[in-house]
């Protein structure tokens, strides 16, 4: 990452974050430590005291004194003061010459305007090439008759605005008119970011309609919501004044997007109904369907989540994803609606060539939790009901429960018993049994806590956790099995072994396994970080099913990767509690996913009984 580049990204996560620990900076990075705070170093020298990073402990901190100073840098002006001795801009210049240029340009003529070899501005072409791709833009050249930049209006523009605008000045636009945008700017109290964009898509409009470069077709997918608003109306009418030109619709929508890739709350928008819109939703609901067996409404998603789609997949189209919150909280607290929102994204990569970033998952993301949970409730004023099992005396068992309702609260509802009169049979359904010596009845469903300590509020309050925390993951519906697999030819053969030793079980039906593999066939379950995820429906069972198998060593090719295969056979009929518990069960599966220590505790397992004691101790599953 060159220098210059890597400043604007510790100064981009700083002023998102506020504060960032020293590793996440680096492997953000991807550099070492030693570069890490060199690049500081230098940085702070740069920023002449007007911003600073500072370190505490091993944190870094942003420490603003001149927030115009940092509002031009973060607008590009370190970039704009470097020189051709920086590759990105020479980079910069040559995709300025090649989309200003009205016949093909030769490499030697460039090479002299920078003041570079040959070598050098080829490998430079060669990364200019890289980024044209991203805008489905080519370059294309023949020996004696020069470089040439081939591609839409639409996706120049963007080329430009985006990579040419960070490093180089425009001189397309007026005094006048810079005069006139601070105050438009102003009047509809339009953030500083959208600002800056707007301002580059005034100009490059201006600039290539003067070289008769127009935008000849409407822009796929696009919402325009400010067609006949009043802050568009006024910015039409002084550009086509001052530089009399005439702008059509299409000029209209592309001058507009800046102010629709994000709400504004000064901005009316108009509400529109989109039939592609529409369509563009139910492709990513039903590839989210099928790919992992969630069933939610999709109507409501929809009412919920449209004007969120409409400017996200504006946002997709020009090149402007929101990249400044978030920062992997989502992924971490909610990793089935992340996953959720990643298979969206990758239905939405199909249509718009390039992936959504990190905080556009984790918006979608917030969307998805929202609905797999809209049908949970808490019933106002219920108590969870505690059985106090004791032999010794009613004055004990009196100052056991009022010990436990102020420490625990008043929303729990206590029942005692002495230990000769407490039956199993018909007293096991309780949130907790407390009891101050051991219960020789067996195992019981409700989970125990023995009373060694009970004026220590510390301890009492460590244990209540602990009794919700096995209210949460004790799932009733699920069965858990296990099966340490030897080594097989393909990732094929670990799953019919598997499906096998259900089968054995009796836990799946005769036709499981087909469906299993005719699902593999149209999408690998494969997905990443060496899990797989091999699912569908059961028609054995009313209960979910979950075998965890584990190769004896991973199973690596060129397209996957497999250390934990969680083979899930799912109920055809899904009750609450056992919808609930599902979502509970692939939330753990995503989770492991992400942790490291999680799944090489698990790869470590050998048999189903201390894959038992793993998920209670662990509390998954």
């Amino acid at each position: 990452m060159a220098l210059v580049n890597r400043w604007y990204h510790i100064l981009e996560l700083l002023v998102a974050q506020h504060s960032i620990s020293l590793e996440a900076m680096r492997k953000e990075l991807n550099v070492s430590m030693k570069t890490l705070l060199t690049s500081i170093e230098q940085l702070n020298d740069v920023l002449d005291g007007d911003v600073q990073i500072r370190q505490e402990a091993n944190n870094l901190l942003l420490e603003v004194y001149d927030y115009a100073r940092l509002e031009t840098i973060l607008a590009g002006s370190l970039r704009k003061e470097s020189d051709f001795n920086s590759a990105n801009k020479r980079a910069s210049y040559l995709i300025k010459r090649l989309v200003q240029a009205a016949s093909p340009l030769l490499i030697d003529d460039l090479a002299e305007e920078i003041g570079v070899s040959r070598t050098t501005i080829n490998k430079d072409l060669k990364r200019v090439k890289n980024l044209a791709e991203n805008y489905h833009l080519h370059l294309s050249g023949r020996p004696n008759r020069g470089l040439e930049i081939v591609g839409t209006e639409l996706n120049l523009r963007l080329f430009y605005i985006h990579h040419v605008y960070s490093y180089f000045n425009s001189d397309a636009l007026k005094e006048e008119t810079y005069h006139f945008l601070e105050q438009l700017y102003a009047d509809f109290k339009i953030p500083r970011k959208t600002q800056e964009l707007l301002t580059k898509v005034i100009s490059i409009t201006v600039d290539r309609i003067q070289q008769n470069k127009l935008l000849l077709s409407p822009i796929d997918y696009y919402v325009n919501g400010l067609i006949h608003s009043d802050i568009m109306g006024q910015l039409l009418y002084h550009i086509e004044l001052v530089y009399q030109v005439s702008l059509s619709q299409y000029e209209q929508d592309f001058l507009s997007f800046p102010l629709n890739t994000q709400y504004i709350d000064a901005l009316t928008y108009q509400s529109t109904d989109r039939q592609d819109l529409l369509e563009l939703y139910q492709s990513l609901v039903k590839r989210v369907k099928e790919t992992l067996l969630v069933n939610f409404d999709e109507e409501h998603l929809f009412s919920e989540i449209q004007t969120h789609l409409k400017f996200l997949i504006n946002r997709l189209i020009f090149h402007v994803q929101a990249n400044d919150i978030f920062h992997g909280e989502i992924q971490n607290k909610y990793p089935l609606a992340f996953e959720m929102a990643r298979v969206a994204g990758d239905d939405l990569r199909k249509h718009f060539g390039h992936p959504l970033e990190l905080s556009e998952l984790s918006y979608l993301a917030l969307y998805f939790e929202l609905i797999l949970h809209e049908n949970e409730t808490v019933s106002q004023g219920e108590k969870r009901r505690i059985a106090v099992v004791c032999t010794t005396g009613r004055g004990t068992a009196h100052m056991i429960k009022r010990q436990l309702m102020r420490v625990l609260g008043y929303d729990i509802e206590i029942t005692q018993y002495s230990e000769e009169n407490f039956n199993p049979a018909t007293n096991d359904n309780y949130f907790a049994i407390f009891t101050t010596i051991p219960l020789k009845l067996g195992r019981l469903n409700s989970p125990v806590v023995q009373i060694k300590n009970l004026f220590d509020d510390q301890w009492l309050r460590e244990e209540w956790q602990r009794v919700n925390h096995y209210h949460q993951k004790n799932l009733k519906t699920v069965i858990l099995t296990f099966s340490r697999l030897s080594k097989a030819a393909s990732y094929r053969d670990y799953l019919i072994h598997m499906i096998h030793r259900l089968k054995a079980l009796d836990l799946v039906d005769d036709d499981f396994e087909k469906r299993i593999l005719d699902r593999e066939k149209e999408q690998s379950t494969v997905f990443g970080n060496g899990i797989a995820f091999p699912h569908t429906v059961n028609q054995s069972l009313q209960k979910t099913v979950l075998m965890l198998g584990v190769p004896e060593e991973p199973y690596c090719t060129d397209e996957e990767n497999v250390e934990l295969i969680f083979l899930v056979a799912i109920p055809p009929k899904i009750e609450s509690q056992t919808e609930a518990e599902l979502l509970e069960l692939y939330d753990d599966i995503f989770r492991i996913a992400g942790d490291t220590d999680l799944k090489e505790a698990l790869r470590k397992i050998e048999n189903e009984a201390d894959f038992i004691a793993f998920t209670r101790e662990k509390g998954v599953f």
